[in-house]
């Protein structure tokens, strides 16, 4: 069975992982639905930006990527072209830990604590100097300002 490699460009990448970013912060900041399907969204949203994040780095480094969605496996993925990328291992694998409750589970609502741990690992992130860098020229390029401060900043998460 043959890998199915990434198809999009970075810049794609870059762009859709901006989309999902604000689609965080809009969800986060101006709720109007249930808790616990806000919260399934958001994180749903988070942990796409982040994966599409580590793809569009690898792949602006000029290396392929399977098409996967298994945030530590990208993570180690990127550090094999920064080893620096080690830093960011904990948000990922906090973030792969809720994959599988917002896509196949019900039960297992996401509560306010998860929220908080969930939103500090896409800013670490999303903030984290070689994807910043990323981001930052991706916005330049196509003239708008990213969102640096994702949530924790702006609102009160207890």
């Amino acid at each position: 069975m043959s890998k199915t490699l990434v198809a999009e460009s970075a810049d794609t990448l870059c762009n859709r992982a901006e989309k999902d970013i604000m689609t965080v912060d809009i969800l986060y900041t101006n709720p109007k639905y249930p808790e616990d399907i806000m919260y399934d969204v958001i994180c749903f949203h988070a942990t796409q930006a982040v994966e599409k994040l580590l793809k569009s780095f690898i792949i602006s480094n000029g290396k392929t990527i399977e098409k996967i969605h298994v945030l530590d496996v990208l993570q180690e993925a990127a550090m094999k072209i920064d080893n620096s990328f080690s830093n960011i291992k904990n948000a990922c694998l906090l973030l792969n830990t809720f994959i599988p409750n917002i896509k196949y589970d019900d039960e297992n609502t996401i509560t306010k604590q998860d929220m908080e741990m969930i939103i500090k690992s896409l800013e670490t992130v999303c903030n984290y100097p070689p994807i910043k860098a990323m981001r930052d020229s991706f916005c330049k390029k196509h003239n708008y300002e990213i969102i640096t401060e994702i949530i924790a900043d702006r609102v009160n998460l207890t």
